[in-house]
């Protein structure tokens, strides 16, 4: 075969092949979305394939103690959201936060508050880490806990810390941190311990182990940085409409990957 028809053919099998692939993607994301292509018995597949996950979790024993959600440049899906909560909260995940890069969460916070309040009973199973004006207190790792009952006629709620994030206010928290030790290192104050205790009080929240990151591709879209250091990020198409099993498929790679942290 000449030089002059095998590069045609060539570039040909390319598009070919790419064109394949791309209706392959394109046929996976539209089955995780509830796409059916296995007749009238899937739903009952779907419930097996629910079961098999959460007897991998179980056996795995790995939760991520903190999971955030990157909604890339979505427009937040209030409901969806709410649904992400309730499920951590099954799972006994401690610590979940939501980075909206564009800051439309962070404005209509209110309208998240009163999804969650339709979906879960008892408001003292969320504790909002966005409202400065309720009253906290400290424990001995710096965590900040807002003062709510966890407890009802005997019964103990399972609850979840759970904050928003956004550019903005991630910058204005490093403002107000520079500015304290500014002031402490003048008045001689500074020390190691106070430093410790500034950055736990201002932060809050412990490193998260697990991240979704929703959109076509992975962006971290100016995530703070210095929170992500060993954090496993994970690609889902889309926050709206997502299903408990494709939360449930995300917990399970996360419980089946090692993280070496370095080593």
């Amino acid at each position: 075969m000449s030089a002059m028809t095998g590069a045609p053919l060539y570039r040909a099998l390319n598009v070919l092949v790419h064109s394949l692939f791309t209706i392959y993607q394109w046929l996976v994301a539209w089955r995780k979305q509830g796409g059916v292509f296995v007749g009238a018995g899937h739903e009952f597949d779907d419930v097996e394939a629910i079961r098999c996950l959460e007897k991998e979790i179980a056996v795995q024993n790995k939760i991520p103690k903190h999971l955030t959600v990157l909604l890339g440049q979505e427009e937040p899906s209030y409901p969806d959201l709410a649904n992400i909560v309730l499920w951590s909260i099954s799972h006994r995940i401690r610590f979940l936060s939501f980075y909206d890069y564009q800051g439309v969460l962070w404005k209509h916070q209110h309208k998240l508050e009163a999804a969650i309040s339709e979906k879960i009973p008892h408001k003292d199973s969320v504790i909002w880490h966005n409202r400065r004006s309720l009253p906290c207190q400290e424990n001995g790792n710096g965590l900040q806990k807002r003062l709510k009952p966890l407890a009802e006629n005997g019964k103990v709620h399972v609850t979840i810390h759970l904050r928003i994030i956004s550019p903005q206010n991630g910058r204005q928290s490093i403002v107000r941190l520079a500015q304290d030790l500014c002031q402490d290192a003048q008045a001689g104050e500074w020390t190691i311990e106070s430093l410790d205790q500034k950055l736990r009080a201002e932060f809050e929240f412990p490193d998260p182990d697990l991240g979704l990151s929703c959109g076509n591709f992975l962006s971290l879209l100016h995530y703070p940085p210095w929170q992500i250091r060993v954090t496993e990020f994970l690609s889902i198409k889309t926050h709206h409409r997502i299903k408990y099993r494709q939360f449930l498929e995300q917990l399970s790679i996360f419980a089946s990957c090692e993280q070496r942290l370095g080593r």
